[in-house]
């Protein structure tokens, strides 16, 4: 298998007019609006296998745009093939989440992609798990460990056990506990925080997320505010230990921008839980998590 990708990124280095072609016609095919069928006829698996990466990375997005059905677990296959690269697992796991293939396998490709040592790859991860599946605590192991253990020593990813605060020492997740946060990309915590607020089920994840709260980074604490908040609106039991901490959540932003976002979050998480739980209705924070690829200034659709 490792030869089969040597050579055929040789070939992709030493003969790129064999694949140019490949690369304009997806390209072109992803511009309409409106594609013909029969452009599915052979042409998008060989471009599934074509040398170059560039053209392989298009043909994910076309099963995407085309909703081409028996092409999905193409894009699972994808996404767990560490030796693709990265670049393609990333869109695979987006157009997984984009086409809703909310089958077992995609679960299973999902949350392995969550030790991924490419980042863009964790955090599309992190983001298709979000939107596809059901809260869960296994899914919620797995967000733990990428955001708490440290990363194996080849690089391949996170170890599933997960450290306490205290440097040095070692341990499993437990309620309660404060944890040291590990995950170093901050569009990969801000993933983790949103996808906890989703999935999260047990005390361990509403912890991690008061954990969020006070990241060094704004984006972070400000996805960290909104799902502690929609953690809350999910488990009433935790609903005025969130509007404490939510109370408590440093404001300030950095950055010279004009529209500050991250108060305009924080106020819009915190005015939610002004009420009582009874008012609160976990649909209305799907709306509220930032989007880094629109933006800073933009929230989720």
């Amino acid at each position: 298998m490792v030869c089969f990708h040597v050579l055929r990124s040789l070939v992709a280095f030493l003969l790129p007019h064999r694949w140019q072609g490949q690369l304009a016609d997806a390209t072109r095919l992803l511009a309409a609006e409106h594609p013909p069928r029969h452009a599915l006829e052979g042409e998008v698996d060989a471009w599934l296998a074509s040398p170059g990466w560039q053209v392989r990375n298009a043909a994910v997005k076309v099963v995407a745009h085309l909703r081409d059905e028996p092409r999905y677990p193409r894009l699972v296959e994808k996404l767990a093939d560490r030796s693709e690269a990265g670049i393609v697992r990333r869109n695979a796991a987006e157009a997984i989440a984009r086409v809703g293939l909310a089958t077992p396998d995609a679960r299973e490709a999902l949350r392995k992609a969550l030790a991924d040592p490419y980042w863009e790859v964790r955090a599309a991860a992190c983001n298709a798990l979000a939107r596809l599946f059901e809260p869960d605590d296994n899914l919620e192991n797995a967000l733990l460990a990428v955001l708490y253990a440290p990363k194996k020593q080849n690089g391949s990813g996170p170890n599933t056990h997960i450290p306490s605060a205290r440097r040095g020492q070692t341990g499993t997740a437990s309620p309660g506990s404060r944890q040291r946060v590990r995950e170093d990309n901050f569009e990969v915590r801000m993933a983790i925080a949103e996808a906890l607020g989703h999935l999260g089920v047990r005390p361990v994840a509403f912890d991690a997320l008061l954990e969020l709260t006070s990241d060094d980074s704004w984006p972070v604490r400000s996805q960290a505010a909104v799902a502690l908040a929609h953690f809350a609106a999910r488990h009433p039991g935790f609903f005025d230990r969130a509007r404490d901490r939510l109370r408590a959540v440093d404001r300030q932003s950095d950055g010279a921008v004009s529209y500050f976002v991250h108060r305009d979050m924080l106020s819009r998480a915190l005015m939610a839980t002004h009420g009582t739980h009874a008012d609160m209705e976990p649909d209305a924070f799907r709306s509220m998590y930032l989007d880094p690829k629109a933006g800073w200034n933009h929230v989720r659709r």
